[in-house]
């Protein structure tokens, strides 16, 4: 019997294409993250995430498959990476990394600056939070075998 975990999350902020830096836009991401063994997220602590990115005007409601990487003790990140279609039909990836920092735990922890990129051209910047104050306790109670 393999023993995994599963959980939800859900940033939100905003974006701004690099056309437009001062159009500051919101932009919001849910995912259900899932590993199915715990001993390969031991080994390899990356997981399965997909869900829903909503940022308005660039890519509204669309589905989002991608990983995130948690690794907070030894590397002190964690890196999000999907990809999603935007509302012009073309695929771009979504690239954050939280920077882990003990001396700033809780902010380190819940701010997750981004990139989003077509192909190989940055084209956007997005800026998301996890709201501690109204997530958390629905965020620790969702923690799940998978």
């Amino acid at each position: 019997m393999k023993l995994g975990f599963r959980f939800r999350e859900t940033m939100a902020g905003t974006y701004h294409l690099l056309s437009a830096p001062t159009d500051e836009r919101p932009m919001s991401f849910t995912v259900a993250v899932r590993s199915p063994s715990i001993v390969r997220f031991a080994l390899s602590p990356v997981c399965e995430m997909q869900g829903e990115v909503d940022a308005i005007g660039f890519a509204d409601h669309k589905p989002l498959r991608g990983t995130v990487e948690i690794n907070p003790l030894i590397k002190r990140r964690l890196v999000y990476e999907f990809r999603f279609p935007g509302n012009d039909g073309e695929e771009y990836r979504f690239h954050g990394k939280k920077s882990v920092s003990a001396l700033h735990l809780a902010d380190s922890m819940t701010t997750l600056p981004a990139a989003i990129w077509r192909e190989e051209r940055e084209v956007a910047r997005a800026l998301l939070r996890f709201d501690l104050e109204s997530d958390l306790v629905k965020f620790v109670l969702g923690f799940r075998r998978a």
